[in-house]
């Protein structure tokens, strides 16, 4: 075997100093390991070549051609050269294939060039190897000698140990930047979880159903009413996944306009559009390796839907403006108080996004299904809201009692948690009274929806109306929707973008609906 010279063991020593003095982003990593090939052997092109055994898939992720460096993402296919190196982990040579045409001309055809010289070199991390080091046409037409591949081999083994290194230095910052964004919601999220209100037979059998989904990396879909609480069981899902200590990234799609809704997604890059004054990564990439909760996803528009579906079937993406491809690692939980299957049908919703997305659908019954859940859960924002009032409430009164019991909760939690919230500001300690919640069984609308008396009397003089007059239900829903709309404004202080949000329909949709029904701020 050929020994090293004084001169090439200290430059193995240099290369790998360099090699390793960074390992905090993988693509330069790469470079460095292809400069450090460079001078222990001149060629006239190198790459690195990464395998995925479950799909077979080759793809040559980085590239150096005189001096100049070149991220790439080419996919190879199954049957190339370099196949058998990852297979194999041996080292592969020209002098190893010039004999099989077959493969000689696929090298030279994608390369663009002849081959007259070619060397790949397996790179091992955990004793597999999972890169290969491939140099094509060392200079002046000279072939690979035994000296070149035992320099190559030691660059190797130091090139594997650096991956392992920047791949776990890459995994604990992930993990460490999830836990600074997340302790908070963690931490708030584990209390949730080990006092999750199951008293119904509902909850806890839909609850089995949700442990079940947490072990899996298949797509739930959260199918429910407005307010029956989809993104606490969203979080109940992550929370019990291999996934929990990565990312848990929130996007309610209705709050975003059509325009917005790709950069928000997938990110752009500096000058993408004119407002794009840097780059930014989209909420696919903040969620890598973690969960990415797409709130009301039945909103996100048809022209954007095969990009989601790409990501979520392939895990590639560009970011807007840029053709860059990125890999990603992200699980999806999608929710939507809308009927997909319907809108498939109407083609407002594509339907190979819609199977992708269903492949473990849950839905969330309503409150007014599960009464056993509505007075615990009531206590539970008593206590809440008795703290943030500065009041010691202790319970509700008979009567209160009765009241949660008996109304029909169609805002569902939500609406179960403000009025609580609300009665815990006008009422009295030690207890609640039926009084203080405001609910009216029987459907007053200025009471439980907060619109005025002249609004309810409105509605109710379309009612009371005699033949002739327009008594339709559209009539009835516009009065309705025009003075709650109003109702949810004033309360955001006229902020189209927070009112759209409280009302979870889009910011476009919010606006639309205010010309038809002719609502203009009074200034």
């Amino acid at each position: 075997m050929n020994q090293f010279s004084p001169e090439t063991l200290k430059t193995l020593i240099e290369l790998g100093n360099s090699i390793n003095s960074d390992y905090s982003d993988k693509g330069a990593l790469l470079f460095r390991i292809l400069r450090a090939a460079m001078r222990l052997v001149k060629c006239e092109l190198y790459s690195f070549l990464t395998y995925e055994p479950g799909t077979r898939r080759i793809k040559i992720v980085a590239s150096l051609a005189g001096g100049e460096e070149k991220k790439q993402d080419v996919e190879l296919d199954g049957n190339c050269a370099e196949h058998e190196v990852f297979i194999k982990g041996n080292v592969l040579s020209a002098e190893d294939i010039e004999d099989d045409l077959y493969y000689a001309e696929r090298i030279g055809e994608r390369l663009s060039v002849r081959v007259s010289s070619f060397l790949c070199i397996p790179v091992f991390i955990e004793k597999r190897p999972v890169c290969i080091l491939e140099l094509v046409n060392k200079d002046r037409g000279l072939k690979f000698s035994d000296y070149d591949v035992l320099m190559l081999e030691s660059l190797s083994a130091v090139a594997g140990n650096a991956l392992c290194f920047c791949e776990k230095n890459i995994l604990q910052t992930r993990q460490i930047m999830a836990l600074k964004q997340n302790i908070s919601f963690n931490s708030a999220g584990a209390a949730k979880f080990h006092e999750f209100i199951a008293e119904s037979p509902a909850i806890k059998d839909l609850m089995d159903i949700v442990r079940r989904a947490a072990v899996t990396n298949s797509s739930v879909l959260l199918t429910g009413e407005s307010g029956v609480g989809k993104e606490l069981f969203a979080e109940q899902i992550y929370l019990n996944s291999k996934r929990s200590s990565m990312p848990f990234v929130r996007v309610n799609c209705a709050s975003l306009s059509d325009t917005l809704m790709e950069s928000e997604l997938f990110g752009h890059i500096k000058g993408a559009y004119t407002s794009a004054d840097s780059a930014q990564k989209g909420r696919f990439e903040m969620a890598d390796g973690g969960t990415l909760f797409l709130d009301e996803v039945g909103e996100i528009p048809l022209a954007l839907q095969p990009k989601l579906l790409r990501v979520i079937q392939d895990k590639q993406f560009e970011r807007v403006g840029s053709s860059e491809t990125i890999d990603v690692d992200v699980r999806i939980i999608a929710a939507t108080n809308r009927n997909l299957a319907e809108m498939v049908e109407k083609g407002q919703f594509r339907e190979d996004l819609f199977y992708r997305l269903n492949v473990l659908p849950i839905r969330i019954p309503p409150l007014r299904a599960r009464k056993e859940d509505i007075l615990p859960i009531a206590r539970r924002f008593l206590h809440k809201y008795s703290v943030e009032s500065g009041k010691n409430y202790t319970d509700f009164s008979e009567s209160a009692v009765a009241a949660l019991e008996s109304y029909r909760w169609p805002g569902n939690v939500r609406e179960l948690e403000n009025a609580v919230a609300r009665a815990c500001i006008i009422g009295n300690p030690p207890v609640i009274q039926s009084a203080d919640l405001r609910l009216y069984p029987g459907g007053d609308i200025s009471a439980s929806c907060g619109i005025s008396e002249e609004q309810t009397d409105e509605l109710a003089g379309v009612v009371a109306s005699g033949a002739g007059a327009d008594r339709s239900l559209k009539t009835a829903q516009d009065i309705f929707k025009r003075a709650y709309v109003i109702k949810i404004l004033e309360e955001c202080g006229w902020n189209q973008t927070k009112a759209s949000k409280i009302l979870e329909i889009q910011r476009t949709y919010l606006s639309r609906l205010m010309s038809e029904l002719n609502i203009r701020e009074n200034k």
